[in-house]
């Protein structure tokens, strides 16, 4: 028998990020010292990304329930909050958000129609199961 346990989601998965000019990775610094632009999330299937589904379906639960029409503000914004909820972290400076910090400062960003490429790219990252899986399996 096939044992499928030995394909696991890691519990987070880094979204390096490409110019969306050149399609080359982004990095902080130079030579040996640099670093790569991004972000990282939640994996696909770990219990920060679970929540934050869980989460999502209780807003559109609520919504429904209020008989809440669905505008495409609602959604763009529903969709923020999602990807605010499931990034652990960056090393994105965004000064538009002023004061902001955490899942606050996220939320803007991802709802800043300007960095449509960022998250684009982390959509397309996270569609990719494989993304998120333990990079050495066991035999």
């Amino acid at each position: 028998m096939f044992d499928i346990t030995q394909f696991t989601p890691t519990d987070t998965t880094f979204v390096h990020l490409k110019s969306p000019i050149t399609e080359e990775k982004l990095y902080l610094g130079k030579g040996d010292a640099k670093e790569p632009v991004g972000i990282t999330f939640h994996s696909p299937g770990s219990e920060g990304y679970e929540a934050a589904e869980t989460a999502r379906t209780d807003r559109a639960l609520v919504r429904s329930k209020r008989k809440i029409e669905l505008t495409a503000a609602i959604l763009r914004a529903d969709a923020a909050q999602f990807l605010a909820d499931i990034t652990v972290s960056s090393n994105l400076a965004y000064p538009d958000a002023g004061d902001a910090t955490g899942e606050d400062l996220y939320k803007a960003l991802y709802a800043d129609r300007r960095f449509r490429w960022a998250i684009e790219q982390s959509n397309t990252h996270l569609s990719d199961l494989g993304n998120s899986m333990r990079k050495s399996q066991p035999n």
